[in-house]
């Protein structure tokens, strides 16, 4: 599965763009490109509606005899604001993470105030609600039964977006617990239309039975998520199996990597990523010839590389070195450099940064 998700990085890459550092970068803001776009036609569109004989402005809406209403709010504007903040934190990390934390916190609160105020208004006014109230739906009226699925559908989306951070084995945990959830609302959704054909011939339409908690879902999840953290921080397997041994008795790893630093000096620098993120944050270079880098990935089962760019992370790449799932030591043959200061970064994970100075 490592080298497959290697080779499809590196086959996209000749497509798309060899800065990869670019692209991880654009798509963020291509995003929120989008998001804003839709609103402003959500906007529109509740601006204009109603039929025509209202003269097309916005109607205020009188509830029923009986059924309280919520008010409009903003609260879930704001909720999402800092939810896509706290994202853009976990790629880009620094103080867009503390700010998008606040304004997600604040969110919540002002939308507890809110909802607070709503059951206070339902309190005072409860007497005025309907004396009874059924137990199912209204005749011809079939009613879809609840459902854990939304929740377990967003738990599973929350995993695959850390995977597609913090590397390929959250990844595939979340998808796992994807089709997973997928699969048990499709089920769910024959056994509605099983009721809605049941309905057609006894005029009779029945609602599926209240679901029990989902304890075997939750486990399955809590399982695969603990393994794949396991296997994102090279626990399991043990690093002597993924090469460590060949690394102990001094002999090179796999894929032309160099040995270890204690046998002596392999290359002109040395970079070390670990826990998605460079532990080597700066390195100086000799000018005005090549020379080589030794790069010790050392998280096992997660992709990473060194690109040299001029000008900082988003300036011209000069030097694009090949993506290798660690734990690895893979040499890179660098090209002679002018002096000066250039960003070393990695084309997966655009978070992971360092700077080069070649003097």
């Amino acid at each position: 599965m490592d080298q497959i998700w290697t080779s499809i990085l590196a086959f996209v890459g000749q497509f798309v763009s060899p800065d990869w550092g670019k692209v991880i970068e654009l798509i963020p803001l291509g995003l929120l490109g989008l998001v804003g776009l839709y609103v402003l036609w959500l906007m529109r569109k509740l601006a204009t509606i109603g039929p025509a004989e209202r003269g097309g402005g916005p109607v205020a809406p009188t509830p029923p005899t009986g059924v309280h209403l919520p008010g409009p709010t903003f609260a879930p504007v704001f909720g999402a604001v800092g939810l896509a903040l706290v994202v853009f934190g976990l790629v880009f990390r620094g103080a867009i993470t503390a700010l998008g934390l606040t304004a997600l916190i604040l969110a919540l609160i002002y939308w507890l105030r809110v909802g607070m105020h709503d059951y206070d208004h339902v309190e005072v006014t409860a007497v005025n609600l309907p004396a009874v109230i059924h137990d199912g739906p209204s005749a011809g009226v079939h009613m879809p039964g609840p459902t854990f699925r939304p929740i377990l559908a967003g738990l599973s989306m929350m995993v695959v977006v850390f995977g597609l951070v913090f590397g390929l084995p959250l990844l595939v945990a979340g998808i796992l617990m994807l089709i997973t959830t997928l699969l048990g609302w499709l089920r769910d959704a024959r056994s509605e239309y099983g009721l809605v054909e049941e309905a057609d011939r006894t005029g009779h339409p029945r609602s599926l039975p209240a679901p029990h908690y989902p304890t075997g879902t939750l486990t399955f999840f809590g399982v695969v998520v603990i393994a794949a953290l396991l296997v994102n921080y090279g626990i399991i397997p043990p690093a002597a199996a993924n090469g460590g041994a060949a690394a102990a008795s001094g002999a090179p790893a796999a894929s032309g990597a160099a040995g270890p630093a204690s046998s002596g000096p392999v290359a002109d620098v040395t970079i070390v990523a670990q826990n998605i993120q460079y532990t080597t944050t700066t390195a100086t270079a000799p000018a005005g010839k090549a020379f080589t880098i030794a790069f010790d990935n050392k998280d096992s089962g997660t992709p990473h590389n060194v690109s040299i760019h001029t000008g900082g992370a988003s300036g011209q790449q000069v030097f694009l070195g090949k993506i290798v799932t660690g734990p690895i030591i893979e040499i890179y043959d660098v090209a002679a450099l002018p002096a000066g200061s250039y960003t070393y970064v990695c084309s997966v994970h655009a978070n992971m940064t360092g700077i080069l100075t070649v003097k």
